[in-house]
């Protein structure tokens, strides 16, 4: 069976864009705020958001009760463990090693998608992928923007591959909640799980906060990451998935980090280099090659005959 469904594309690049700044405008909030703290504040300002959103467009707060276990499961995994993550690998590593680190994520959810029974890319698709991941390394290992070097690099580069598989992995958790609720209400429910679990392990970090010592800049990162980041980019995203699959969606964080690198070049007025261009180039080129590409519902009895072969 065949994915026929159709999503705007203009709105995935909209998110795009967002988080391809958010590598820059991410770190001036952890001049202020550790990575754990730092999402405390940000989903107990984004959590209220989102209610309030849900409830204008679709009047219905309503879930079932025994899906609160995989709405909280969701929460700990794609809010509380991956967005600490995140922001971690974005204080910890060099944007360059973090965005390339992430951009790897669509390989970890092919995979996952696979071993779960859900989605396979067709061949077109997986040339796509890897036309797509070729771009990505031009992109960030040619010009002004090469990979450092040191422990304090590494820990960050590692941090963030751990972030990768964690975002890969949680949109193929996500399915069977996106495909009975809205992916307003499941984002919406999700995130208040993992505040709650951010509420349990940070709070204390929270209240010893220096309010009066936060910047300008540290609360607009702050303003960011709540509105565009989460309100829009996570809502934008998990609907997206829902209406056209994760394999088709999730190759579009390849061009996050060609966004992530034109972003500081205009901020911090880094030089962007040819192969830098080039890379974007042969990026955009894998992801449509991606979205012409057949995408396969694969059924249970197809998995377990492939993994045996």
């Amino acid at each position: 069976m065949n994915a026929e469904k159709k999503f705007p594309e203009w709105v995935l690049w909209g998110v795009v864009l967002v988080w391809g700044a958010n590598y820059t405008v991410g770190k001036w909030g952890m001049v202020g705020f550790d990575p754990l703290t730092f999402n405390v504040v940000r989903f107990i300002g984004a959590t209220p958001l989102l209610f309030l959103l849900l409830y204008v467009l679709e009047k219905n707060l309503r879930i079932q009760l025994k899906d609160c276990w995989e709405l909280a499961m969701l929460g700990l995994i794609g809010i509380t463990i991956y967005q600490t993550l995140f922001m971690a690998s974005v204080k910890y590593a060099t944007a360059t090693n973090a965005s390339l680190m992430l951009a790897i994520s669509p390989v970890f959810t092919a995979i996952f998608a696979y071993l779960a029974g859900q989605e396979r890319l067709g061949p077109k698709g997986r040339l796509g992928s890897a036309l797509s991941l070729v771009g990505v390394v031009f992109v960030l290992l040619f010009g002004t923007n090469k990979l450092a070097l040191g422990w304090d690099v590494l820990r960050g580069d590692l941090i963030a591959i751990l972030a990768s598989s964690v975002w890969g992995l949680y949109p193929v958790l996500a399915k069977r909640m996106l495909s009975k609720y809205s992916a307003l209400k499941t984002m919406t429910y999700a995130s208040l799980f993992g505040t709650i679990f951010f509420l349990i392990i940070g709070g204390k970090g929270v209240l010893a906060i220096t309010w009066s010592e936060i910047t300008f800049a540290e609360w607009g990162s702050m303003l960011y990451s709540i509105v565009l980041v989460t309100a829009f980019g996570l809502v934008v995203w998990y609907h997206a998935i829902s209406r056209i699959g994760a394999n088709r969606v999730m190759p579009y964080m390849y061009a996050v980090p060609v966004v992530a690198v034109i972003t500081a070049a205009i901020i911090l007025r880094e030089q962007v280099h040819l192969m830098q261009g080039i890379g974007a180039v042969v990026i955009f080129l894998g992801i449509g090659m991606i979205r012409k590409d057949k995408l396969t519902v694969m059924q249970t009895k197809e998995v377990v005959s492939e993994i045996a072969k």
